[in-house]
């Protein structure tokens, strides 16, 4: 491999040698599979043989051992508890809460304004994802819980996993754990807050209410280690792929101006709501091609727990699997002129042609658990991206500011975070 970066090599290295590659560093093996039928031997026909790469294992103090880390019986324990959080009735009552914090950030924007767009999601995201968690306002308690997310970001950023990993005292490291226990203080204060005062109408109230087959239900722990997973997938994730939305609608006016169109002729004017959400039919399409060209989660790691036959391939236990979306969703066999912006090509005819995997692959762009298959995590994630999105578009029109690149520039990290471009400017819509 060269030292361009994965989001260069991973490609070049399949169109070199084919949809499955072998890599080895010192002792480590790793396998890399872009092979639909492989791809699904290690998700889920074969998913007892693998447990959850070093990407997911590289921050324990934030994640602890929820949805995200969790493996085996304990994990799908976690998993029945945590659902009814995330029926459909219940995401919908947080649509409110996800369209009012965009309004609140819209009103500070002016014609002519130049903002860091990524900076302005990631602090909406954050604000939605509060208070859909504990259905109260942080108060000054919200600059710590900023604070905190921010540490983690950057301690991941630049691919440092391995770094990570092995727990290298970094100054970056040291602010992540400053931030992680503050953190901590927060959640178990608003925890023991909850069980004295009695359940009220959000997500840690449902995972209070929640109750296994044997009537057990989750320790301050374990509801700690929830709150932190969804945390992020409501915050990060959600957040950048609103930040690349932004970009590729400010870089194709042509759509942009088709989005202001249906947001006008289906809203009227209004504030959106869920029950708006199906009749936005090209909101959708644009944010499902975001997802496929910039997907927050651009690849899944895997461990071999055991020797495992995987497309003919005898693949040794403990050796490391990768699988891309990112390079999935480039590939022309699948999504034609896979470098252009076309929203367009998401009609049903288009998704019953597409072969299992790569379908699979983009649908599950928000699951917390890490696995595939159906998610009420992401129904709330893409509800979110059609509240928060939707209102902050609806008035004005947006561009690059001037200087800025009109290419994707990525950094590369454990998520896909935008650089080079971040700031944009408004004015009114000229028709």
């Amino acid at each position: 491999m060269s030292g361009a970066g994965p989001l260069v090599n991973l490609p070049a290295m399949f169109q070199r040698y084919g949809d499955i590659a072998f890599w080895r560093f010192l002792h480590i093996s790793t396998y890399f599979f872009e092979n639909p039928d492989c791809v699904e031997t290690v998700l889920v026909t074969k998913y007892r043989s693998f447990t959850k790469g070093i990407g997911v294992r590289a921050n324990p103090e934030l994640f602890g051992n929820g949805l995200l880390t969790s493996e085996g019986d304990f994990w799908l324990r976690q998993r029945r508890l945590s659902q009814p959080a995330f029926h459909r009735t219940r995401i919908a009552a947080y649509a409110d809460v996800m369209v009012g914090e965009a309004e609140t950030i819209m009103r500070r924007w002016r014609d002519g304004d130049q903002f860091d767009i990524h900076r302005a999601m990631m602090q909406t995201t954050l604000s939605i994802a509060t208070r859909t968690l504990f259905g109260i306002d942080l108060g000054q308690r919200m600059h710590i819980v900023a604070e905190a997310m921010d540490a983690f970001v950057r301690q991941n950023a630049g691919l440092s996993v391995w770094r990570i990993f092995f727990k290298t005292p970094t100054l970056r490291r040291m602010r992540f754990l400053r931030g992680v226990r503050q953190l901590d203080d927060i959640v178990y204060g608003i925890i023991r807050e909850r069980r004295a005062s009695g359940a009220g109408e959000d997500l840690l109230s449902d995972f209070l209410r929640a109750q296994d087959e044997d009537g057990s239900s989750m320790t301050d722990k374990q509801l700690r280690d929830e709150v932190m997973t969804m945390l992020l997938a409501g915050h990060e994730t959600t957040a950048l792929a609103l930040s690349w939305a932004w970009f590729l609608l400010a870089t194709h006016p042509d759509e942009q101006a088709r989005l202001h169109d249906e947001l006008v002729h289906v809203l009227g004017g209004r504030l959106p709501t869920a029950a708006d959400v199906p009749q936005l039919t090209f909101t959708n399409k644009v944010i499902r091609e975001t997802l496929r060209l910039y997907p927050p989660a651009w690849v899944i790691s895997r461990r071999a727990s055991e020797e495992v036959d995987v497309g003919g391939y005898r693949v040794p236990e403990g050796s490391n699997i990768i699988v891309s979306q990112w390079v999935t969703h480039r590939d022309a066999r699948y999504f034609p002129e896979p470098a252009t912006f076309r929203p367009d090509r998401w009609t049903e005819d288009f998704e019953r042609a597409l072969p299992r995997l790569p379908a699979q692959l983009h649908r599950e762009q928000f699951r917390a658990d890490g696995g595939c298959g159906p998610s009420g995590g992401r129904r709330a994630a893409l509800q979110d991206l059609n509240g928060a999105g939707c209102d902050s578009r609806a008035h004005a029109e947006y561009h690059p500011a001037p200087g800025q690149w009109r290419t994707g520039a990525v950094e590369e990290s454990l998520s896909m975070s935008p650089t080079g471009w971040r700031t944009i400017s408004s004015r009114p819509f000229a028709r």
